[in-house]
C-alpha cells in the first residue's frame, strides 16, 4: 500500500495498540486531530513527528516511506499494553530515543 504520513502514523499507532485518544493525550492534542493526521486532512508539524518518532522508536524518515509495509519494517521494538498511561508513554518515548541513538552509533561504528 502506498504510504502517506497519515497512514504511517495510523499503522504505527495500531501496531503499538494505542487508541487515537491515548495518542492524542500523549501529544497534548484533541483526539480529532489524530484522525485529521491519519486521514491527511491536516499537516503534521515537525514537533509532533519528532514526538511520534521517539514514542515509536523510529527515525523521522519512516514517516515519509514509500509504502506502509516499508515503514512497519523499520520498527525495532513495539510494546503493546492495554493499560498504558501518559506517564508510561513518556517513559517509552525516552526509551525510543535511547534505541534510536544506539542504532545510529552502531551504524557509524560498523561503517553503514
Amino acid at each position: 500500500m502506498e504510504a502517506t504520513t497519515g497512514l504511517v502514523i495510523k499503522g504505527l499507532r495500531e501496531r503499538y495498540g494505542y487508541t487515537q485518544e491515548k495518542l492524542a493525550g500523549f501529544l497534548g492534542v484533541k483526539r480529532e486531530m489524530i484522525s485529521f493526521y491519519e486521514n491527511n486532512e491536516r499537516e503534521v508539524s515537525l514537533e509532533v513527528l519528532e514526538k511520534l518518532s521517539n514514542l515509536f522508536g523510529v527515525e523521522l524518515s519512516v514517516f515519509f516511506s514509500e509504502t506502509v509495509e516499508e515503514a512497519m519494517a523499520e520498527v525495532v521494538f513495539a510494546f503493546r499494553k492495554d493499560s498504558v498511561n501518559e506517564c508510561d508513554m513518556e517513559k517509552l518515548s525516552d526509551f525510543g530515543k535511547i534505541v534510536k541513538n544506539y542504532i545510529k552509533i552502531n551504524r557509524l561504528y560498523n561503517g553503514r
